[in-house]
């Protein structure tokens, strides 16, 4: 298959994968709302889906490389198809939190899927295409799915909406058929023991240190995603439709970022890159955290997704360049994007206790440093200088 085609299927793919998790996300919500479920309730209901993925996210990038991703894929897509039939008839928030992370146990087979069969399409560290899967998914999840949400609940209601994600998983399914790949190229060690393959994984300096900087960087933007409609109510005269279009513009942000800035991250090379990041996402938190304004807040918003995305193309870059199986590779990176999200928003409601919203993210600020210079000092001298070969591609 030509590498074009390849692309443009496989983002299509990933806008509507994202576009059906941010679907299935808000159907289940507004359900849960109408069978009574309280605040606290819900959360419990939102959380089981990443809790069921953290189980399986890593032994899932095993499994793909010994069976391939196409199989895999479409195998792994008829569990929400059919969660999402029964969800309907959730008689009550315990029963739509149990449905939940029965789709959490299926999603990272499907995105893992997809992240490996990615990598094995980048022409290693050069390749400026590194923000184009993240791309369209954050398209599909931040902007589409939101505004597909919104139009479903507000014409069709919550079981229609159930029906339409259950039909969009068997037609992603479907579509899979034609372009996802059966078997990795690069799978290697296949038979070895689990604990001592991730073992090795994690001593390859590219792999951990990668994994450790998106846990930091996936931290950091849950920051953002979890506080800022609740730093906007607290900011009169803003409001919380104020917070929603600065979530908004974040994801738009991202978005450009991630299919633009492909570019310019081969030109910083990895200590470039990871260093830029680091002082815009430092100017992002000032930012978010002294400013009284929409538009300040705004920039922040806009500095944030900059740096969260040139992070993310730099890993991409690295992880595209290491050989071996890249499923396994791909189940630790999303597993360390997963566990930061949610350490994020922990570690931002536990330091919620102690200073007031907005000055969450003011002291966010010398934790961030302390985890750059740590994962600086943990990989000096020992990961492949890609701003070397950054510089000569």
């Amino acid at each position: 298959m030509s590498d074009t085609r390849f692309m443009s299927s496989f983002m299509l793919l990933a806008l509507v994968s994202g576009l059906t998790v941010g679907l299935g996300k808000v159907v289940t919500t507004l359900y849960a709302i109408e069978l009574g479920a309280t605040p606290f309730q819900i959360g419990i209901v939102s959380a089981m889906e990443s809790a069921g993925m953290i189980l399986v996210t890593v032994p899932a990038g095993f499994i793909i490389a010994r069976y391939g991703a196409r199989p895999i894929y479409f195998a792994s897509s008829f569990g929400p198809l059919l969660i999402n039939l029964a969800l309907p008839f959730a008689g009550g928030w315990a029963g739509l939190a149990l449905g939940r992370w029965l789709i959490g146990l299926c999603i990272p087979f499907r995105m893992i899927s997809m992240n490996s069969a990615f990598l094995e399409r980048l022409r290693g560290h050069a390749d400026p295409r590194a923000g184009w899967y993240r791309g369209s998914l954050t398209a599909g999840l931040a902007i589409v799915g939101p505004a597909a949400a919104a139009a479903v609940s507000a014409s069709l209601g919550t079981t229609p909406g159930f029906i339409i994600v259950a039909l969009l998983f068997g037609l992603m399914a479907v579509f899979s058929l034609s372009f996802l790949p059966k078997r990795e190229d690069s799978a290697t060690a296949a038979n070895a023991g689990f604990v001592s393959e991730i073992g090795r994984l994690l001593r390859d300096p590219v792999t951990s240190e990668s994994c450790l900087v998106e846990f930091l960087g996936a931290a950091t933007s849950a920051l953002f995603t979890t506080f800022i409609i609740l730093l906007a109510l607290g900011l009169p005269p803003l409001t919380e439709q104020e917070g929603i279009r600065l979530m908004l513009i974040q994801g738009a942000t991202a978005v450009a970022m991630l299919f633009l800035g492909g570019g310019i991250a081969v030109r910083l090379g990895r200590s470039g890159a990871y260093g830029l990041g680091l002082l815009i996402a430092v100017a992002a938190l000032l930012a978010l955290g002294l400013s009284t304004t929409f538009a300040g807040l705004a920039i922040g918003a806009v500095l944030l997704s900059i740096a969260a995305a040139l992070v993310h193309l730099v890993n991409v870059r690295m992880l595209a360049s290491t050989p071996g199986a890249k499923s396994k590779v791909a189940g630790l990176y999303n597993l360390a994007s997963m566990t930061g999200s949610t350490s994020g928003a922990i570690g931002g409601g536990l330091i919620s206790k102690l200073v007031a919203i907005q000055s969450i993210f003011l002291a966010w600020i010398p934790l961030l440093a302390i985890g750059a210079a740590a994962i600086a000092l943990l990989h000096r001298g020992r990961a492949p200088s890609l701003s070397t070969l950054g510089a000569s591609s």
